[in-house]
């Protein structure tokens, strides 16, 4: 899916988000959640990790095997998209602390042509 972007207000929400995390979300290798703040988990690494109070959303892999989490390095940012800190999975895991991006719109280019591959028609 060369071309399409994922989000088409992905630079406008956030428009301190450095490109090569912006090119990585848009083309899917990496993903982005919103954080969920009213969660005890969030509340407990805030205590720990004092940083992650700045933090709205959190990127990270979503194709690193459950097992290797350990070795994975997450980028918790602002609502701005400027990095507040790196947090390694040996430090925390993201199960139960993310949310959807409301804020952000998955273009129609982007719906369409992921429909259409789903639907086996577009095997290359």
């Amino acid at each position: 899916m060369h071309g399409i972007e994922k989000y088409d207000n992905l630079k406008e929400v956030m428009p301190r988000l450095q490109s090569v995390l912006l090119e990585a979300i848009q083309s899917e290798f990496l993903e982005i959640k919103k954080i969920n703040k009213e969660c005890e988990k969030y509340i407990a690494s805030c205590e720990q990790i004092p940083q992650l109070k700045d933090a709205e959303y959190v990127i990270f892999s979503q194709h690193i095997k459950k097992n290797e989490h350990k070795n994975e390095m997450f980028v918790f940012i602002d609502s701005e998209g400027g990095i507040v800190r790196h947090v390694s999975g040996r430090e925390m895991e993201l199960y139960g602390l993310l949310a959807s991006c409301t804020t952000l719109h998955v273009s129609d280019d982007f719906i369409d042509i992921t429909t259409h591959c789903r639907s086996d028609e577009c095997r290359q």
